[in-house]
């Protein structure tokens, strides 16, 4: 408990308020110890009320977005930190009113304020700012007025320095919880402007307190002090301009932490430098650097804990030893904060999750079970007497493992997010494609507080856009099936409820993770056919879509699917022409249907219909919108089949660098390039990728299942962990299905993908058949055969023929070859295949015999 005081306290920040209360006091005439002591302890009493304040009345915000921080602690009782609060003002009020009666009134105006901080204008952007800000000069003004019985009006000016430096390093400390305020819905400056417009107001603010803290001494009616004045005064305009400076070279939480603590160390030399003013060095100076001493060393000792894990924000030291115990209490803070909460996107996902942090020697299990999760005591950790964990099925567990570092980068800091600290091997995973959709969702459940709340989205400036190079495939690739939804628009297509069922198990049996299983809102019989194949419980995550409107989003939370895809146009065709809305109202439907959806419990992705032919620009802002509002993953669609492989990469390069969420591509083949983009898509920032089997969907249908698959294992050496052999036989079972016979020419599963005529081929797959097959057909669980006609040689049919155990002399061999190519010129006969030319040479040798 009196760790949770100490903490909540903030050493660090404890000597300010009294060393602008002495400030007030020696520039207000000549007080004796009493009242000196007085002028440092009311403000200090009022500075701790207010502190203990925040605990109470920040509590929820503090527990929603930063459950790591021990500060405001939370860690005592609401009513333990409420009573707290009141003592400090009661005394404070007791000194105010036996020294100077007036300066109650005072004090009751910085409660109040302090209090309308907590409750009010802490969300209400720079207001809330000023207000935090005006707090201070009233301690300046209660210890003026305990050497005076009013303030002279020249105190004033002094007063409004202290106001405008704590109103800038309050918003820089807005700078530093930019993700956390926006996850508790607080409209501070930097979540509603920006923040480079905040960074503005900083340095606009920091100037005018400097200014007028040059002017001070020429107005202010007593200043004994300005040898020692004017060089702690130089010091504290130079700490700002460095804190300021450090912020303008990048923002973001890690460099606006490391400028607030030096801002924490000018505020006491600037408070330090005003009492300089009034007394001189000779009491100032000792005074000022002891504060100092204790802010640095509170502040070095407390914040290595107050932002987790390493205690340099900057990465650059080993975690702390408390930080294993930070990680534990992370963890569990944030898996509090998912209890009663129904995750239906898990239903069905049954697994343990060893999840280990390296350099903290720190290992966690965490269990998956029925929509829920929980973390259950492993060796290495300190979960206490919780149950013991249990394999759940016969699967094995996910791994994951990590450093302290990137913990607290992703999920404190907001300097990375999970799927670039995965793609750059930040984090190391073992698990399936299907585990991988839930892993995402579950950080992401992490990084918000509950249903409808927003994602924290680092502020990230994309990269130009230009077509470079392709990069590297992710190394896990989740595919997504669409033949049930997307395959049915094939003209002509229409799959019975039945065959929907058994065409999903077929698909979860081949080992696809994401099947997308239809659009519940354009029929009863569609909701009935998703339904059936939720009830069925594949191995599969199964997704319905659905537009950004109510009425979609309640049938898609009706048919039961774990998962949900948002879509709509964001091209300027399909905005203006199409939907007839504007891109501010297009954003802001996007940005309501996402935090709907979330209620649900469900993985919400949004996909953006022609995305290839949207701005750039405009398609960032749209994705940024899904994942303020709680999105899970992003799809990328080439709707019209136009984009070229160069293209689609620039394109998802661009996204990538701006938006932190997962990438799923969607490609159409109306230019048959849908394979080829959907690689390229793969290869420059893309995790996930749609198709369909035999490719099949409108006009010329979409990227085809089984070219993507091979594509990946063949070209790129890629595992994607699906039944290789049953891609031929699940091709045939759709062909049946659509009315259309699988082409024979068709890549990977048609008729003729490992058949050679070529008398020069076959020679080449005697000797080797990687001479002029891909990858061998035993791969798919298929034979190689060959066919003989016009092109076949000598070679060719000579090894048949001894493979068969039937010897032809050269003349025979001559008439036998002279028989095939002449009857495959003619264009009416069928092609000649292995048996086929035995049965010839069989029928040569007995015509010969019988002669």
């Amino acid at each position: 408990m009196l760790r949770a005081h100490l903490e909540t306290w903030r050493p660090y920040t404890l000597c300010y308020p009294g060393l602008v209360g002495l400030a007030g006091a020696v520039l207000a005439g000549d007080p004796g110890p009493a009242r000196l002591a007085a002028a440092w302890a009311v403000p200090t009493l009022g500075w701790l009320a207010g502190l203990y304040g925040g605990d109470y009345f920040d509590r929820k915000l503090d527990a929603a977005a930063k459950p790591h921080r021990p500060i405001p602690s939370g860690r005592m009782r609401a009513g333990t930190a409420l009573t707290c609060m009141i003592v400090c003002v009661v005394l404070g009020a007791v000194l105010a009113l036996v020294l100077n009666w007036r300066t109650s009134l005072l004090a009751a105006a910085a409660l109040a304020m302090g209090i309308a901080y907590s409750k009010v204008f802490k969300a209400r952007g720079l207001s809330g700012n000023l207000v935090r800000g005006a707090i201070t000069p009233l301690a300046f003004l209660v210890g003026a007025m305990f050497a005076a019985p009013l303030p002279h009006p020249a105190l004033l000016a002094a007063a409004v320095v202290f106001c405008l430096q704590d109103a800038a390093s309050n918003l820089v400390g807005t700078l530093r919880d930019i993700d956390g305020d926006r996850e508790g819905g607080y409209h501070t400056l930097p979540v509603r402007r920006g923040p480079r417009v905040a960074l503005a107001v900083v340095t606009v603010l920091a100037g005018c307190w400097a200014l007028l803290a040059v002017a001070a001494p020429a107005v202010l009616p007593r200043t004994p002090g300005t040898a020692a004045f004017w060089p702690l005064l130089a010091v504290a305009c130079a700490l700002a301009a460095a804190a300021i400076t450090l912020l303008y070279r990048g923002i973001d939480p890690g460099r606006a932490l490391r400028a607030h603590g030096v801002l924490v160390l000018e505020r006491t030399i600037l408070a330090g430098a005003f009492v300089a003013l009034g007394t001189g060095p000779a009491f100032a100076l000792p005074v000022t650097f002891v504060s100092l001493a204790v802010t640095w060393a509170a502040q070095h000792a407390m914040r290595e804990r107050y932002e987790f894990g390493s205690g340099d924000p900057r990465g650059d030291h080993s975690p702390s030893p408390g930080s294993r115990h930070d990680v534990l209490s992370y963890v569990d803070a944030r898996l509090v904060a998912l209890e009663g909460r129904r995750l239906t996107a898990l239903d069905g996902w049954e697994r343990r999750i060893d999840v280990e942090v390296t350099d903290l020697d720190l290992r966690m299990t965490l269990l998956a079970e029925h929509g829920a999760i929980l973390r259950v005591p492993c060796d290495g950790d300190d979960a206490g007497t919780m149950p013991a964990p249990v394999v759940t099925g016969a699967r094995p567990p996910v791994t994951i493992s990590t450093t302290a570092g990137t913990f607290r980068d992703i999920f404190l800091l907001g300097r990375t997010n999970p799927r670039r600290a995965y793609l750059t091997g930040a984090i190391k995973m073992n698990a399936s494609a299907r585990d991988m959709l839930h892993i995402n969702q579950l950080f992401n459940e992490f990084r918000r507080t509950d249903a409808g709340a927003v994602t924290p989205v680092e502020v990230r400036e994309p990269e130009p856009f230009s077509e470079a190079g392709p990069g590297a495939l992710p190394p896990m690739v989740v595919i997504s099936d669409t033949t049930l939804r997307d395959g049915e628009q094939m003209p002509g297509v229409a799959f019975a409820p039945e065959e929907k069922v058994e065409l999903a198990r077929r698909l979860a049996a081949l080992g696809v993770p994401l099947i997308e299983a239809g659009y519940p809102a354009v029929s009863a019989e569609e909701a009935h056919a998703v339904r059936a194949i939720v009830d069925a419980g594949l191995d599969a995550a199964v997704q319905v879509i659905a537009r950004p409107l109510p009425a979609d989003i309640e049938a898609a939370v009706e048919s039961g699917a774990h998962s949900i895809a948002l879509f709509t146009g964001t091209s300027e065709a399909h905005v203006r022409a199409k939907l007839r809305t504007t891109p501010e109202r297009l954003v802001a439907g996007i940005r309501d249907a996402v935090a709907l959806a979330k209620q649900s419990g469900r993985n919400v992705v949004f996909a953006a219909e022609d995305a290839t032919r949207t701005d750039p620009a405009f398609l960032v802002q749209v994705y940024l919108a899904a994942a303020e509002a709680g999105a899970d993953a992003i799809g990328l669609a080439d709707t019209a089949g136009v984009a070229t492989p160069w293209r689609m990469a620039a394109l998802v390069r661009h996204v990538a660098a701006a938006c932190p969420l997962p990438i799923a591509v969607h490609c159409h083949n109306d230019l048959g390039l849908a394979t080829a983009n959907s690689v390229a898509g793969l290869l420059a920032g893309a995790s996930g990728v749609q198709c369909s089997v035999l490719g099949v969907g409108e006009r010329a249908g979409n990227a085809s299942l089984e070219e993507v698959v091979m594509t990946l294992e063949v070209a790129f050496g890629h595992r994607t962990g699906l039944d290789l052999t049953a891609l031929t036989p699940l091709a045939h079972h759709v062909a049946t299905l659509t009315g259309h016979l699988v082409p024979a020419g068709k890549p990977v599963v048609g008729g003729y993908a490992f058949v050679h005529e070529s008398g020069l081929h076959v020679d080449g797959i005697a000797r080797d058949p990687g001479t002029y097959e891909p990858y061998p057909p035993e791969l798919l669980g298929r034979e190689r055969s060959f066919v003989f006609g016009k092109h076949s040689g000598r070679s060719a049919l000579r090894q048949v023929l001894d493979s068969h155990a039937v010897g032809l002399e050269e003349g025979q061999m001559a008439a036998l070859l002279a028989t095939v190519k002449e009857r495959r010129e003619r264009r009416t006969a069928a092609p000649l295949d292995e048996r086929a030319v035995i049965e010839m040479a069989r029928t040569l040798l007995t015509t010969e015999g019988q002669s």
